[in-house]
């Protein structure tokens, strides 16, 4: 009686611990903060297939590790492109952000020191400057800055809004094809005319060209299977709870139907009443 109700004990603990850790999980790769994130580097229109890759600089925590094809990147990493080379820095929710040639960025929520970024998204994203963030949610953009602190944001597709990092301005909402520039801490400058249909056109068209050369599932089909796998494992472990839960515990029999009165199993005879 007393090592089934230790089993018991234990199988709730071990499942109670497993969906927690599953959960965890879960809600971690959700935020871009934590999320798994590869780096592939594309020049010349290529894919580089083999490491170690010239003109991409990693720093992490000080130290300069070698960047190679499919690298895992940490939150904290910068990542910096030598005038030939664009990164894509691929995202296991599918989020992408095309990090250009001659720029330097911080992995976590992207915050862009120099240079440019293309962003494609699915779901809500940020990208921060020294004094500004720009979120959106399912959309492709653009944001460059400039040495000066001086930030240019385009959308291609859907709405981004501008928030001000020390909240010295009110939040402003960008369109399709809108534009705007920040300069410093000053509150944006929305472009009248808006982007060109041109520029908009080249915007799309860099995200489908390098889109198209570095194949989602080299980079996040690993972290996603993984994902799945503890996914699964969640529903399994709920269910098995649940199960364990309805069944009686063998221990504590006391010959009575959960609702009341007595209980006599098939093919027993009942003994006379006295």
């Amino acid at each position: 009686m007393h090592l089934h109700a230790h089993r018991s004990l234990a199988m709730e603990w071990l499942l109670s611990w497993w969906c927690r850790a599953g959960w965890s999980f879960l809600f971690c790769i959700s935020l871009s903060g934590c999320a798994g994130i590869t780096l592939n580097a594309v020049q010349d229109g290529r894919l580089v297939a083999d490491g170690p890759i010239p003109g991409v600089e990693v720093i992490r925590q000080g130290a300069r590790p070698q960047a190679r094809p499919d690298m895992a990147l940490e939150p904290g990493d910068e990542v910096r492109t030598g005038p030939q080379t664009s990164v894509v820095l691929s995202f296991l929710d599918g989020a992408r952000v095309f990090v250009q040639p001659s720029t330097h960025v911080r992995i976590g929520s992207i915050f862009v020191y120099l240079g440019e970024v293309l962003i494609k998204v699915k779901g809500f994203f940020q990208v921060e400057t020294k004094y500004a963030t720009a979120g959106s949610e399912g959309t492709q953009y653009l944001v460059r800055v400039d040495p000066g602190d001086q930030v240019r944001v385009v959308v291609a597709e859907d709405r981004v809004g501008l928030l001000s990092r020390s909240q010295r301005w009110s939040k402003i909402i960008l369109g399709p094809g809108q534009s705007a520039r920040i300069v410093g801490a000053d509150p944006p400058r929305v472009d009248e005319k808006g982007a060109s249909p041109e520029e908009i056109e080249d915007i799309r068209q860099r995200i489908r060209e390098l889109d198209a050369v570095v194949p989602e599932y080299s980079s996040i089909g690993p972290l996603l299977g993984g994902a799945l796998a503890i996914g699964a494992g969640i529903g399994i472990g709920q269910m098995l709870k649940d199960k364990h839960k309805d069944q009686p515990d063998g221990g504590s029999y006391d010959g009575r139907q959960p609702g009341g009165g007595d209980y006599t199993p098939p093919g027993t005879r009942r003994p006379p009443a006295n």
